[in-house]
């Protein structure tokens, strides 16, 4: 392998870095989703100039993703910044082992892909092949040890017309698509036209249709959500010493002219049990007249687990209903390694718990209670597409509640949004998302941004939702989450098998 790589010089491997931050550029903070196709159609040049062995490919596409992955995950770092006194040392290996792990998905791609080709000599060929793997690895990245769907490429599109593409298929198949016809712009094995035409149609349907609301339905009623965002520090979040002011400022913006309808809280909005402390809960009552939804931890005394959960209170104080988050936070919500974190006392005073949250039972909807009915999501499970399919059919609205204060003020904030907001359009639902300190929105049943609190920004929203009893869902949705994932694997693996078995037939006959 050291040979291989002797051969492949810095030049070049610079190069796919390079390119690595390029395509980085399509997501936020930057937002440029067209570079996508400047940047892979270069990456096809390089890969039939330079590489030549597998080893060279596998070490070209880890240096490709280190680059993609490394700048647009920068922002990992930031919950080490929280105390750094404590914790900053940790966080260069954090942050290397993190973008090293997602990086190899690609660096296996490149490598199979040439391993499968190498005696192929159409260039047409090879580069559909790479493709198809990159579009695999890709799709493998949501899935495997429990999926980190972050930062595909489908989610840079979301401002323009093609995105239209995930109400029919959703985002992983348009994510394919993308990579498959970025790679093969300017070559023309036969299934790729295919996939170019899908792609060209999709966008011009999209400028008739992307910014138009059909397909909701009649407006059945409309609801006053009131978005409350206290935007409280994380390194002061849970200070037993700060509780009562911090409350304070929750209610203090919650407690304003005219009543809304509906009060929403940001995740763990308050540190205290509220199963275990109604009188706090009757007092808050009093003050706001109106439903509460808030984020809260949960403690089961019988069986000693810990939930991060979403209350919903009525106008009197009561308890209506209880969601407890199923998709946790590796390292952050459940600590796979938490007996080695205890020991060196990484986290000791930022994370109260670091033997971590229990699962929920999965994902619900809260209905029957008051308010009209809606999908819970906390913070990491707006990521999870195929999960929400199958839970949102009957809800009216979708509620994602989130506390990105360990973001930081980059590039997490924005790209968490954008996920939100791709939830909203893939199911043809209005979606609210209130965070600790931003950015809080309002979003349309299309994905846009209708309303917003900025960043960093303590305030409250009051926005009108519109719903719907006779919502239409979605191509996508109605597909559900098994028919989706067949079709892709078909659309993936049946031009691999044309190409392995069929076409090496041919070369023996």
């Amino acid at each position: 392998m050291i040979s291989s790589i002797i051969t492949l010089s810095k030049s070049v491997l610079l190069r796919f870095f390079l390119l690595g931050l390029a395509l980085a550029f399509s997501q936020e903070p930057f937002n440029i989703p067209y570079c996508t196709f400047l940047v892979l159609p270069l990456i096809t040049y390089l890969v039939i100039r330079f590489l030549k062995t597998s080893k060279q490919h596998l070490l070209s596409g880890l240096v490709f993703g280190l680059g993609y992955f490394g700048l647009t995950f920068i922002w990992i770092i930031n919950p080490f910044l929280v105390e750094p006194q404590k914790n900053i040392w940790l966080a260069p290996f954090a942050y290397a082992l993190f973008v090293l792990s997602l990086s190899l998905f690609w660096a296996l791609a490149f490598y199979l892909s040439n391993y499968l080709m190498r005696d192929e000599e159409d260039i047409n060929k090879k580069v559909f092949c790479l493709s198809i793997f990159f579009a695999i690895a890709e799709l493998l990245r949501c899935y495997l040890f429990s999926g980190f769907p972050w930062a595909i490429l489908s989610y840079a599109w979301l401002d323009t017309p093609a995105s239209i593409f995930v109400t029919w298929m959703g985002p992983y198949i348009f994510n394919s698509i993308i990579i498959i016809v970025g790679f093969n712009l300017f070559y023309s094995a036969i299934p790729v036209d295919i996939f170019k035409a899908i792609f060209l149609l999709t966008v011009l349907f999209g400028l008739h249709n992307k910014y138009s609301d059909n397909g909701f339905g009649e407006v059945s009623e409309h609801l006053t959500v009131r978005l409350v965002q206290p935007n409280i520090k994380q390194r002061d979040k849970w200070k037993k010493d700060n509780e009562l002011s911090h409350l304070e400022i929750l209610m203090n913006l919650s407690n304003k002219s005219p009543k809304p309808d509906l009060v929403v809280w940001p995740e763990t909005a308050v540190y205290w049990l509220p199963e275990e402390n109604p009188d706090k809960l009757k007092m808050i009552a009093e003050r706001l007249r109106s439903p509460l939804i808030f984020g809260a931890l949960r403690f089961n005394r019988d069986t000693q687990e810990l939930f991060n959960a979403v209350f919903l209170t009525d106008g009197e104080g009561n308890i209506q209903d209880i969601y407890d988050k199923t998709f946790l936070v590796p390292f952050g919500e459940y600590q796979p390694l938490g007996g080695l974190l205890r020991y060196f006392n990484v986290f000791s005073n930022s994370y109260r718990f670091i033997d971590g949250f229990s699962s929920g039972t999965g994902l619900e909807l809260i209905r029957n209670s008051g308010v009209p009915s809606f999908l819970p999501l906390i913070c990491y499970e707006a990521l999870f597409s195929n999960e929400i399919l199958g839970k949102v059919k009957e809800a009216q609205w979708i509620l994602n509640i989130t506390n990105d204060a360990w973001f930081g003020d980059g590039a997490g904030p924005k790209q968490h949004l954008n996920i939100a907001r791709m939830r909203a359009l893939e199911n043809n639902i209005p979606l609210i998302r209130v965070s600790n300190n931003g950015i809080s929105a309002k979003i349309s049943q299309n994905g846009n941004v209708e309303k917003y609190i900025a960043l960093n920004k303590k305030d409250f929203l009051d926005v009108k939702l519109g719903l719907s009893a006779k919502r239409e869902n979605t191509f996508y949705a109605n597909m559900g989450k098994n028919v989706s994932s067949y079709i892709h694997l078909m659309l993936l693996l049946l031009p691999l098998l044309y190409y392995s078995i069929f076409n090496k037939r041919k070369k023996g006959e």
